[in-house]
């Protein structure tokens, strides 16, 4: 099997690299066990998983480097990339494997539940509003350590990381036989955020607020 460049990573292997994998069994469990048997679409596409390292679904995150605990201020996530694909040259035939995202795992790193979504969300702009707009994947953070103002001292010092587990399908043409197959929960792929901090927003009344509210 020898791996070629993907297009949507630099180099998936060196061209000229060579992996022996060998034909499975027929995975129908028939009684043709014959090596030398024509590969099903089956046996190319969890063979390319061998040597195809899949990339992660782009995990998007907003506030960058923090989150804020307070009441309506959300952290905004999203998957940028819900599909990849790759090029591999197996049993002398040129083949591209699609893997498409099916499902989204979130672990907020915060010990409430795991939220998985089918929808990959979309990163924010200017004009969604982030607590209500049906297109985001929001998570609201709260204080640590019990924290409610200042009354209780100094804001703790916290980080929190997110990590996002992709599921994907695979699909690929046999070069052979022409048929078309995608097989479902191919690959998992897990990313991070990295630790982020928390903090809280502090709002002060301005002597323009107050004249704004009559006082």
């Amino acid at each position: 099997m020898y791996v070629n460049k993907a297009p949507n990573s630099p180099t998936v292997s060196a061209d000229d690299t060579v992996d022996n994998c060998p034909l499975p069994a027929d995975p129908e469990g028939g009684s043709d066990q014959d090596p030398g048997r024509i590969p099903s679409t089956r046996d190319i596409l969890y063979l390319a998983t061998a040597v195809i390292h899949a990339d992660g679904a782009g995990l998007y995150k907003r506030p960058e480097g923090v989150s804020y605990t307070n009441k309506h201020i959300p952290t905004l996530v999203a998957a940028t990339r819900p599909t990849q694909t790759h090029v591999v040259t197996m049993f002398g035939r040129e083949v591209t494997v699609t893997f498409t995202a099916t499902s989204y795992t979130w672990n907020w790193g915060d010990d409430t539940p795991d939220l998985t979504t089918t929808s990959p969300g979309m990163p924010w702009h200017k004009g969604m509003k982030p607590n209500t707009d049906p297109a985001l994947i929001r998570h609201y953070y709260t204080p640590p350590n019990g924290w409610r103002s200042r009354f209780d001292g100094p804001y703790p010092k916290a980080t929190r990381t997110i990590t996002l587990t992709t599921t994907w399908a695979g699909t690929a043409t046999n070069p052979f036989t022409g048929e078309t197959q995608t097989i479902n929960g191919l690959v998992t792929t897990k990313e991070t955020t990295g630790p982020f901090r928390l903090s809280h927003l502090l709002i002060s009344n301005t002597d323009t607020w107050e004249e704004s509210q009559g006082h």
